[in-house]
């Protein structure tokens, strides 16, 4: 019978990665895709699994300490990024929150394309965050409460064209069932007043970008 996991953590090769690794708990998938061993190994990490088209990954020349079986290996030329196909990987094993880190800087396409899998994950239930070395990702559908130092630097984002209903508990600029739309810079640059805050939306779907090396 396999594992049962209830989060999953997918290391990509990004150039914007934290200091140290996310904290990996007994019931956490780890997965790295393709270049993304490379930043596991760094961290002292041994990925559950490693998957790609190892365009960015010499399996000749690399020390892999995995069986066979848990390397997964695409083709080259295929319709989803490496990320992806992990993403669904990670799915497909019944996991209910997913954090990507390695997945933002370097190329932007990617990351971009990157907040489109927020987005698809926010759209199946799944909470999921980018970790990068400046700053986390949260996405927002429903309601999302975090413990943050006061005076932390936070944005919110639309992933969707509107975001409707859109509250604030905590925030130095409240809202209250306020209509977040694409195409304005509106909520960017709020900071935190208490501890734990509080964002909730009744449509739609947010990122919350806390800031945690704050520029000003």
């Amino acid at each position: 019978m396999e594992d049962k996991f209830k989060r999953a953590v997918i290391i990509g090769s990004g150039e914007d990665v934290p200091g140290e690794a996310p904290i990996i708990a007994k019931d956490t998938l780890v997965i790295a895709a393709d270049g993304g061993l490379k930043q596991a190994y760094q961290w002292g990490l041994t990925p559950d699994y490693l998957l790609g088209d190892f365009d960015s990954l010499d399996l000749g020349r690399e020390q892999i300490d995995l069986p066979a079986d848990r390397i997964i290996r695409f083709p080259v030329e295929k319709d989803q990024t490496d990320l992806e196909l992990a993403v669904d990987f990670a799915l497909a094993r019944g996991v209910d929150e997913i954090i990507l880190t390695g997945a933002w800087g370097g190329s932007i396409s990617h990351s971009l394309g990157n907040l489109e899998l927020l987005y698809l994950l926010a759209q199946k239930q799944i909470q999921a965050e980018i970790i990068t070395n400046s700053a986390r990702i949260y996405t927002v559908k429903g309601e999302l409460k975090l413990e943050l130092p006061t005076d932390s630097r936070i944005s919110l984002v639309p992933l969707s064209e509107t975001a409707a209903g859109v509250t604030t508990k905590g925030l130095y600029y409240p809202l209250r069932d306020a209509v977040v739309a694409k195409g304005s810079t509106w909520t960017i640059g709020n900071k935190t007043v208490e501890k734990c805050i509080q964002i909730s939306c009744t449509s739609g779907i947010l990122i919350a970008v806390v800031e945690l090396k704050n520029p000003r």
